[in-house]
């Protein structure tokens, strides 16, 4: 099913500001929540060709009458050569935050996994071929852009700390990694929103095939607002230019 209606129309009614002033503390535990967003990313702000805008929706949606979290990732300007075709699409459970699909789809590729309770199908289109893997795994947490819902769902603060699965989607000879998440210091940062004030969360597997940093919102929801991306000899750094929250 496509994404609520009502929540695209409150989206376009009530802006937060992502940087707004801070309201009355709670506790750690009460700093949890996910809101519906639209975010403008400018991705590469490191390479040397640019960066290039993208858009992150996420929606509240169903699938196959299942509540979850649906977050995209689309070129911001769908009139360019392939940007029509391209999309990166994550739902994630709503209760239970486990993954339950992954679509990735761009000209003549395709990657998709289903998640079950303890296994995962993907299946791989490149060109003419087609790949089908099944791995078991119980209980893994979202990657890629489910990781924005995963952020925006934990209590977030100096000195957490945390570990889970993953699938991970890039790496087909060790698909299923273990993952610390910790919270490092509290800063202000300078971003193209203002001064924001941020939690530093550094994501990391075990094997070292990758590490992620992420500048996320004090405030709640922690939603990203700097990325750091390594894997390998590669390093990708994204801001976010533009942030629309759904109401509370």
């Amino acid at each position: 099913m496509e994404p609520n209606a009502a929540a695209v129309f409150g989206l376009s009614c009530v802006a937060a500001s992502a940087c707004a002033g801070s309201k009355a503390l709670r506790s750690p535990e009460a700093t949890a929540e996910v809101r519906a967003a639209v975010i403008e990313w400018n991705v590469g702000i490191n390479q040397e060709a640019g960066p290039s805008p993208l858009v992150e929706t996420i929606l509240p949606a169903t699938l196959n009458g299942r509540r979850v979290w649906r977050v995209v990732h689309r070129d911001a300007d769908p009139t360019g050569t392939d940007s029509a075709a391209y999309y990166d699409l994550y739902d994630v459970d709503r209760a239970t935050l486990n993954p339950v699909r992954g679509i990735m789809s761009r000209p003549r590729q395709y990657l998709g996994l289903t998640f079950d309770a303890d296994s995962v199908t993907i299946v791989k289109r490149d060109g003419h071929s087609t790949r089908l893997e099944k791995l078991g795994v119980r209980n893994p947490m979202p990657e890629g852009p489910g990781l924005s819902v995963l952020l925006g769902s934990l209590p977030l603060r100096p000195g957490f700390r945390t570990s889970f699965l993953i699938v991970d989607r890039w790496d087909e000879p060790w698909r299923v990694k273990e993952i610390d998440l910790v919270v490092g210091s509290a800063m202000t940062i300078e971003t193209p929103l203002g001064r924001c004030d941020v939690f530093e969360v550094t994501l990391a597997p075990h094997d070292g095939s990758f590490r992620i940093r992420d500048w996320v919102r004090a405030r709640p929801p922690h939603y990203p607002l700097r990325t750091e991306y390594v894997r390998g000899d590669e390093t990708l750094v994204s801001e976010v230019v533009r942030m629309v929250l759904g109401a509370d």
